[in-house]
């Protein structure tokens, strides 16, 4: 059973959520009674304004609540919350997160989980610690990167996350989302065998292994959006418009119907 996910939010700033199966909480009162009810939960801030309406509202509890702010935090604050919340991940120095569209679109993915919403690098611990979209973290070794041929030198001070939480980015080396998971989380492996079973032969999972083939980004497609053809790809599309299955084949030069071969 997936975790009830809470966004604290008034007016406007709740609406780029609607996409995410939430429950907005607009007072001290919603966020009381939400955070009593539950054991395990995901909060999402988009406004630090709020900050001072969550923590006048709670006191601390055995409870495995991950709570995700949009924008920076004091460290004081953030220490207040660190009571609060088993997890606490909010830009900071150092911190990375997926810009807000692509974050909303990941946030918003039926696996979630197994997309990196963002992270930050420990050269101190050689190791990087990436957010997942369940908010929960993951540590992984930097010199796991650098094995097997992956990398001979990482671009430690560029890191970011980029694809819609699908690609883990050190400088100029990329690297699979689903090949970090497939390493570190036995779970997720076990998902991703799964899928694999029946979307190997989807449309989503041709246009994937042709677009790679023919080199092609997701932002090459005029007029169709990369977050849509992230969405085609991963199969959260079933039947994609004819128009933008045109634009897709004649940007790939093949057929519409020559896709769904690759």
């Amino acid at each position: 059973m997936n975790d009830p996910i809470f966004v604290v939010a008034r007016g406007k700033a709740a609406y780029p959520f609607t996409r995410i199966q939430s429950v907005v909480l607009h007072d001290s009162n919603d966020i009381r009674r939400a955070y009593a009810d539950h054991r395990r939960a995901m909060w999402v801030l988009p406004d630090v304004r709020l900050l001072v309406t969550v923590t006048k509202a709670l006191r601390a509890r055995d409870v495995w609540h991950r709570l995700l702010i949009l924008q920076r935090a004091s460290t004081a604050r953030r220490e207040t919350l660190a009571a609060l919340f088993r997890v606490v991940i909010a830009p900071d120095d150092g911190v990375q997160l997926l810009p807000s569209e692509a974050l909303i679109e990941a946030l918003a993915s039926p696996k979630a989980e197994d997309l990196i919403i963002g992270g930050i690098v420990d050269p101190d611990d050689n190791a990087v610690v990436l957010y997942r979209g369940n908010l929960e973290r993951l540590v992984v070794p930097l010199d796991w990167f650098r094995a097997g041929g992956k990398a001979s030198k990482l671009n430690l001070s560029a890191f970011k996350v980029t694809d819609f939480g699908q690609t883990v980015c050190f400088g100029d080396f990329e690297i699979a989302t689903d090949a970090i998971l497939y390493e570190f989380d036995a779970e997720a492996r076990k998902r991703m065998r799964e899928r694999e079973l029946t979307q190997n032969s989807s449309f989503g999972a041709a246009l994937h292994r042709l677009r790679l083939q023919k080199q092609v980004s997701r932002e090459d497609f005029p007029r169709v959006s990369a977050k849509t053809i992230a969405r085609i790809e991963r199969g959260e599309v079933e039947h994609p418009h004819a128009e933008t299955l045109k634009i897709v084949a004649r940007k790939l030069g093949v057929r519409v119907e020559e896709i769904g071969t690759y």
